[in-house]
């Protein structure tokens, strides 16, 4: 495929739109997240912190650091749609959210002490998946929270 040209439309294929959309769904899921954690009450809390291990660069969706107790917590947000995924899809994406939290965690833990969390906007529904999910990530001591979100009408 040629570059585009000043003014020239590419044609957008299904999996672009679906792209798209699943970009634009996270993105609006960060944003709901971020908004709780502004306020008097969060002094601490940096959003989108950079962070850099074994020569690789990362953002953190969320970060609390508190100095007095000498420990941080590293929020990861997933707008994961568990009901939508092939069960065999299941474990292979956990396991990537967790990668991803646990170089964030091994970049931080060398100054204090980390705390881990994902934050997906809401639990399945299909039976036993969320036993599934949780099993993985506490099991990788990965505290998991779900969210109660529509996040078509955020």
């Amino acid at each position: 495929m040629s570059p585009r040209t000043k003014g020239e439309i590419r044609d957008m294929t299904g999996s672009d739109r679906s792209f798209t959309k699943r970009v634009k769904r996270g993105r609006r899921f960060e944003t709901w997240e971020w908004s709780k954690w502004d306020g008097p009450d969060h002094e601490g809390v940096e959003s989108e912190a950079s962070t850099a291990w074994k020569g690789r660069r990362g953002r953190i969706d969320l970060r609390l650091v508190d100095e007095e107790d000498g420990h941080s917590v590293v929020v990861e947000t997933k707008a994961t749609n568990w009901d939508k995924m092939a069960p065999h899809r299941v474990r292979p994406t956990a396991l990537r959210h967790v990668r991803q939290l646990w170089r964030y965690i091994d970049a931080e833990v060398e100054s204090r002490q980390v705390l881990p969390a994902l934050v997906y906007p809401t639990e399945p529904i299909t039976p036993g998946r969320k036993e599934q999910i949780e099993a993985i990530l506490n099991e990788r001591l990965i505290q998991v929270v779900w969210r109660e979100l529509d996040l078509e009408n955020l």
